[in-house]
């Protein structure tokens, strides 16, 4: 990847609607050259998905979840990050260092569902040792574009 890959990179992360021409006049290439980068991009997967990031509604509530295992095994890990996978509410999941092993970010309806949820998803599992839960109460920065070197 060079710097004119970055260059792209670093544009459509921002807004990945704009036309080829348009990206390439804001970096010097030809509209075909753009075309094939951003095709190469793709299929190297360095780009991982093409999404719309949608405004948050105000409704619903989001919980960040730490957890920690009682016994830690690929084994756990890996039945784990399965069970997580299946749930859509989970929106994202970290396997962390330090004193905490997971951390989730899920969003549910309110918090009467989280803790309906927490005990189907959570409390079920006899590997988790602990979990602790924050309700977010407004999001003060939330970015998904990956710092690029210029």
């Amino acid at each position: 990847m060079d710097e004119l890959d970055q260059k792209i990179l670093d544009i459509v992360q921002k807004n990945n609607q704009l036309t080829h021409a348009d990206i390439g006049e804001r970096v010097a290439l030809s509209e075909s050259s753009v075309r094939r980068r951003l095709k190469t991009l793709r299929a190297t997967g360095v780009i991982a998905r093409d999404v719309s990031i949608l405004k948050s509604t105000g409704e619903g509530v989001r919980m960040i979840v730490t957890l920690s295992f009682e016994r830690e095994s690929p084994e756990v890990y890996e039945e784990f990050d399965r069970q997580i996978a299946s749930y859509p509410e989970v929106l994202q999941a970290y396997h962390v260092s330090g004193s905490v092993d997971y951390i989730l970010i899920v969003q549910g309806p309110c918090v009467e569902w989280y803790e309906d949820w927490s005990r189907m998803a959570l409390m079920s599992n006899p590997n988790i040792q602990r979990y602790n839960t924050h309700v977010v109460w407004s999001c003060k920065k939330f970015e998904t574009a990956i710092p690029l070197k210029p």
